[in-house]
């Protein structure tokens, strides 16, 4: 008479133990690439808006421009000045203004710093030229800052161009 096959429940208690301390150990590691896929829709958001902002500029030939406030964790896209904020084209009953510490996709995204020249806005003449927020054409690159979970983008607006590139 052979005796009944299977495992013991010694047995499965060591496997799933096995199987539980090799999940936990990779678990960061598999968030990781999602960590940097908001970092970098974060990063493609704030330069959209730039252009957008740019574009607007040009089109409408009024001054547009986008002011960040690292330490609120948010940004507004405005129409003449600082304290015009211009209507999300997205949701025409709110105006654009995207706001990183709330909840929704970017949460949690944090904007480290943002430089443009003295100020920490950009906007831009007829021309799309990037001046600061007192209308003086920059000198030198204006850079946002954007942080998550460990890692860093960095944006940057190129003096006389005006041209945008995510890093």
């Amino acid at each position: 008479m052979r005796a009944p096959e299977g495992f013991t429940l010694f047995e499965l208690i060591v496997v799933m133990a096995i199987v539980g301390i090799t999940a936990w150990l990779a678990y960061p590691k598999f968030l990781a690439p999602f960590n940097d896929i908001k970092l970098h829709a974060a990063a493609r958001r704030v330069a959209a808006d730039l252009r957008y902002a740019q574009n607007q500029s040009i089109g409408a030939r009024a001054v547009h421009g986008v002011l960040f406030e690292p330490g609120a964790g948010r940004y507004t896209v405005y129409s003449p000045t600082t304290a015009t904020p211009v209507t999300d084209p997205a949701n025409r009953a709110r105006p654009l203004r995207v706001d990183f510490l709330a909840t929704g996709e970017f949460k949690g995204v944090a904007i480290t710093s943002a430089a443009f020249g003295t100020s920490r806005g950009v906007s831009f003449d007829y021309f799309g030229v990037p001046c600061d927020t007192a209308g003086v054409e920059l000198a030198a690159t204006g850079r946002v800052l954007l942080s998550y979970q460990g890692g860093a983008d960095t944006i940057d607006v190129t003096p006389g161009t005006g041209k945008v590139i995510v890093r």
